[in-house]
């Protein structure tokens, strides 16, 4: 049984060629694959490719440990990728080991040592350390985007370079994507249906969440890109949602536009307000999922 703090990083990563961020190589053909380990406001990130029926075991002393499957499942814990459609669930994990089911499973693993602030007022605070740190610049979305749109002028939101996650041969199987979200921002009523190319592909996403920094912000639904909405899936620290994403009710798997983008409805990320003094960042991992590696249990 494999311990995961006694094994040395066998996953390559390198800065990703063609996008931001870094690429991590989770080949099969070994029991375990894992990545380096990236710091970032005392929560440490890593990423796991356990093979099937193979068990890892958790580095408990470490702080609390939180895992977001991607593939496969999980099956002493009864995890699979995705919660219910539109459902919100923990990932908190109280067990000492996990073990794969029936095919290899691919997760990430996040730990809230005792150096995670009980909030985020500052960017300051999650400076991203570990191989390649340089990926890891957080721009606002201004910068990002502003030469596209004029709707996050001014906006207390920041992205950064994030983790791709690839197979055998190269294929993305997740892009994970961080970014930030000050009080009252609202990342935007969208939904993902512009044409895909080999720098924006189509993808399944869900979030995930290390800070809710009012406790008010998370994912809401529209009907439209102007109409009345309301933060209707407000989301803590450790949770993660199901599918905002159309799926084939008969397969499974996402639907697709004639374009090849996943089919959405209008949906967006607000965060919340409070009274309180001070800036209190929501601070989010979006895992957005080649559709290919995507299946949701029916």
């Amino acid at each position: 049984m494999a311990n995961l703090s006694s094994i040395a990083p066998n996953a390559p990563c390198q800065p990703s060629q063609e996008r931001e961020g870094v690429d991590i190589t989770l080949a099969s053909g070994k029991d375990v694959r894992i990545s380096d380990v990236w710091h970032m406001g005392g929560w440490t990130l890593q990423y796991v490719r356990l093979a099937a029926n193979q068990t890892l075991n958790l580095d408990r002393d470490q702080g609390q440990v939180y895992i977001k499957v991607i593939t496969g499942t999980l099956a002493n814990i009864q995890r699979e990728p995705f919660a219910g459609p539109r459902q919100i669930r923990n990932t908190r994990v109280t067990e000492d080991h996990v073990t794969a089911g029936n095919e290899d499973s691919i997760f990430a693993v996040f730990t809230e040592t005792d150096q995670v602030g009980a909030n985020v007022s500052s960017m300051d605070e999650l400076v991203i350390g570990g191989p390649h740190q340089e990926a890891f610049q957080w721009l606002t979305f201004e910068d990002k985007f502003g030469a596209f749109a004029e709707v996050f002028n001014g906006l207390d939101a920041y992205m950064s370079g994030g983790f791709h996650l690839l197979d055998d041969d190269g294929t993305e199987v997740t892009y994970v994507n961080l970014w930030t979200a000050g009080k009252g921002a609202n990342l935007t009523t969208h939904n993902h249906a512009n044409p895909p190319n080999p720098l924006a592909p189509a993808f399944a996403e869900v979030h995930w969440v290390f800070n809710n920094g009012t406790g008010r912000g998370g994912m809401y639904g529209a009907d439209a890109p102007d109409a009345p909405h309301s933060n209707d899936y407000p989301m803590q620290r450790g949770d993660e949602h199901g599918s905002f994403f159309h799926v084939e009710p008969e397969t499974g798997k996402p639907q697709h536009l004639d374009n090849g983008a996943v089919a959405y409805p209008w949906h967006g990320w607000e965060a919340g307000r409070d009274d309180e003094p001070g800036q209190a960042y929501d601070v989010v991992a979006a895992f957005e999922t080649n559709p290919d590696y995507v299946r949701i249990s029916q």
